[in-house]
């Protein structure tokens, strides 16, 4: 137990300036924190760490530990979740990373019902791209993953796969939700909010559009919703999410979802991910048959 307790103390000494600030963030005495690592560089019988004027900074054998201790403690934290699952606890972690067009209108919502059922357990949600969900399942910071277009990984399981169509998401009035304004060679001429090129999402609508004969420039690169949502109402800025992630706005008429022209259909991958070869906790396993079932139910 003093060996993880001191690998807990170097993960936060890892990004902090001084063994001070360390041990401030940790709450404990610095001599304290400073016996843990002398101890856990006598089992590692390597110096971990420089102690200089200028602070403190990590020696190679330190750099090397550092950059598998992440991996390390997550794995430990679940371990320790499936050993409280054997002792008929019910409670724990789940971490999900999620893509931010789908988290509020599909995961918050199951994530809801999920609480109640089971109100000890607490859940760590991130979002970012398919490769950060990725990366995430790979070093066991996440139990799951819900995005678009997985990419192929040995550290990964798909086990739920659906075609979610995108609709072009505007401002209500704007010419594009006019008869004959979705039509190619009408859409590189509005202003359009996307995702960076990092996003799978935004490569494929890329390509649809070439394929299609046009070509979209968006003037505004932003992968949050929140700031999507502003540039739509503020800017008469277009958007490319599904329905679900603007079902309110839809229903209450202060947005338009409109269908892309036949000759450039835009459909997407929605895949829940897992582990491929980590045993889920408890907790893990039911989120995930949760989301099975709400995926589903999804409809264009």
């Amino acid at each position: 137990m003093a060996k993880i307790v001191a690998l807990h103390y170097f993960a936060v000494v890892t990004r902090c300036s001084s063994l001070r600030d360390a041990a401030t963030q940790l709450d404990i005495h610095p001599n304290v924190l400073a016996r843990h690592i002398s101890q856990l560089e006598y089992y590692m019988d390597a110096p971990l760490l420089e102690r200089g004027p200028l602070g403190i900074r990590l020696t190679a054998a330190g750099e090397l530990l550092a950059a598998k201790l992440d991996r390390t403690i997550n794995e430990l934290d679940h371990v320790a979740r499936l050993i409280d699952d054997l002792k008929g606890l019910r409670g724990g972690l789940v971490g999900v990373h999620a893509a931010e067009g789908v988290a509020s209108a599909v995961l918050v919502p199951v994530l809801a019902a999920f609480s109640a059922r089971y109100p000890q357990v607490r859940a760590r949600l991130r979002t970012g791209t398919a490769k950060d969900a990725v990366r995430a399942i790979e070093d066991a910071s996440c139990d799951l993953a819900l995005t678009f277009f997985a990419p192929a990984s040995d550290a990964i399981a798909v086990v739920r796969r659906v075609r979610l169509p995108q609709f072009i998401i505007a401002p209500p009035g704007h010419p594009v939700t006019q008869a004959g304004g979705a039509v190619c060679t009408l859409l590189g001429s509005y202003r359009w909010v996307l995702p960076g090129p990092e996003f799978g999402v935004r490569t494929f609508i890329d390509r649809a559009a070439a394929e299609a004969g046009c070509r979209i420039v968006p003037t505004f690169e932003a992968a949050s919703l929140a700031l999507q949502r502003a540039l739509i109402r503020e800017a008469g800025a277009l958007a490319v999410l599904p329905r679900a992630a603007f079902a309110d706005e839809i229903a209450a008429g202060t947005m338009v979802a409109v269908p892309f022209p036949e000759a450039m259909p835009v459909e997407t991958s929605l895949d829940l991910c897992v582990p491929a070869d980590r045993q889920p906790s408890f907790a893990a396993e039911r989120l995930r048959r949760d989301l099975e079932t709400a995926l589903m139910q999804l409809r264009p």
